[in-house]
This record gives C-alpha cells, sequence and structure tokens, in this order.
C-alpha cells in the first residue's frame, strides 16, 4: 500500500509537488486535439518533445483507453469516442445546437465531407457540432476543437462580420499564430482577406489549418441578440478542389437558410 506523507496531500499553486512525466505528456497530447482534428506519429513526438517510441506508446495508451483511435486509411490519430463523450459531457454550449444536426447530417450526405457548426470566441473558431462525413477518406469530427479563426474557414465568414476597428483591437499585433505554412501570418493580410470574403459572401481553407484538409464555410442568419455563427465542410484535399467550391457553396446556404429558419422556431 502506498502512503502519503504530510506534505504530499496536494498541488500548490506552482502545479503538484511531484509531477508524474507520462501524465503530463498524455495530457499535452490530448490537448493538441484542441488544435488539430487528427495527429501524425511525427507530429505529436515533435511538438511535445519526446522519441518517437515514447510517443507511440502514449499514443497507444490512449487508443486502448478509447481516448483516441487511428484512422485505417490515413493511419492518423484522430479524437476517439471516450473523448468526444467528454467533450460533449463538459460543453453545455454543445446540447444548445442539437437541433442543428439532422441539418448538419444531410449536407453533410449530400457533399460527402464533415460538417460543423462554429461560433467565434475571441480569435478562436470554436467548433459546437459537428457531423462527420461516412466516406472512408474523410475529416474527423471536429467537435469541441478550437483553432485561431483566421486559419480555418468558418473563422474567415465570422471574423468579416466584424468591422475593421473590432478587428484591430482583436489583433493588436502584426504576426499571427499559424498552423501551416500556408496559413496567414500577418494581420495585414489577414484584413485583405476578409476584404475577398466580405464581397463573395463565403471564405475558404486549403492547408491553412492542416497541410492537407480543405474547407468552406458561409455564415447563418441570425437575430438580434443570438450567438453569430457559422457552417463549415471539411475535407482531404483529394476530395476537396476548388473546382468544387461554388457547387459547396451553394449547398451550404440551402442548409444555413434551413438552419436559420429552425432557429428562429426554437
Amino acid at each position: 500500500m502506498v502512503q502519503k506523507s504530510p506534505e504530499d496531500s496536494g498541488a500548490g499553486a506552482a502545479g503538484p509537488r511531484y509531477p508524474v512525466e507520462s501524465v503530463a505528456k498524455a495530457a499535452e497530447l490530448l490537448r493538441l486535439f484542441g488544435q488539430h482534428s487528427e495527429l501524425r506519429l511525427s507530429d505529436v513526438g515533435q511538438t511535445i518533445g519526446v522519441a518517437a517510441s515514447t510517443a507511440h506508446r502514449l499514443l497507444t495508451t490512449l487508443e486502448a483507453s478509447g481516448m483516441i483511435s487511428q484512422n485505417t486509411t490515413t493511419r492518423c490519430y484522430e479524437p476517439g469516442p471516450e473523448l468526444l463523450r467528454l467533450a460533449r459531457a463538459l460543453t453545455p454550449s454543445a446540447s444548445r445546437w442539437s437541433y442543428a444536426r439532422p441539418f448538419l447530417a444531410d449536407l453533410s450526405e449530400r457533399v460527402g465531407a464533415t460538417v460543423s457548426v462554429v461560433t467565434l470566441q475571441h480569435t478562436d473558431a470554436a467548433f459546437v457540432e459537428s457531423v462527420e462525413a461516412q466516406t472512408p477518406l474523410r475529416v474527423g469530427s471536429r467537435l469541441g476543437a478550437r483553432m485561431p479563426a483566421s486559419c480555418v474557414s468558418a473563422g474567415k465568414i465570422l471574423l468579416a462580420a466584424l468591422s475593421d476597428e473590432e478587428l484591430l483591437a482583436r489583433y493588436p499585433g502584426e504576426a499571427l499564430e499559424t498552423l501551416t505554412p500556408r496559413s496567414i501570418r500577418t494581420r495585414t493580410e489577414l484584413l485583405a482577406e476578409l476584404k475577398q470574403v466580405r464581397r463573395r459572401g463565403w471564405a475558404t481553407n486549403f492547408g491553412e489549418s492542416e497541410p492537407d484538409v480543405s474547407g468552406v464555410a458561409v455564415a447563418v442568419a441570425s437575430r438580434a441578440g443570438e450567438v453569430p455563427y457559422a457552417i463549415a465542410v471539411a475535407a482531404p484535399r483529394s476530395r476537396l478542389a476548388q473546382s468544387r467550391v461554388k457547387a459547396i457553396v451553394d449547398e451550404l446556404r440551402k442548409t444555413a437558410d434551413l438552419l436559420a429558419t429552425a432557429c428562429s422556431a426554437t
């Protein structure tokens, strides 16, 4: 039996007195899914600073517990059923979007892509509902994920609804957080991109959040006082080329109209 000494009774303000490194690394790994819907073994090792063998042990241990799962097609790791269940249980706002799921599922089937409802939280895009595509090669559910708004299509369409004054307040510095080499890197570039988004009424993401993922989003009309939100589709780049964007935008707008009507009736 392990006995606890009086000085070992809890964590101090600076953290646990005797941290367990493997637990800390596992927690750091799980936090990565707040920014990425899927991770490669090499991504994990480089990001949390461990050897490939250690990264593999962490991944397989979490996989065995159901916290993550490995996509049999891409061999990448995705949030597992237990992690998604916890995300739903611990995100009270998720329940308010449950009415949207049938509409998202229908759109997902029509376009063959994962569909999400996204809100803006300062400079982050928060994924509050998601329906995963049923195609063999797909982007995993993004429920509970948070990504820099400037890196994802839904974040861009929501930022485009803000005035330049609001944008400058949210982005006081020139440098922006990036996720890939294709991410928008500066505030100046972002403001120019948002002008284009406002003009055409939809936003795209080609490898800006993840190298091999494409996305398209439109805003959903909301009443005064409601949280502005957008719907976005995401798919592997091979399944969502630029030539499909206009057709997908048409489908997104149909669903956005249905959601706006359904929301006003709730």
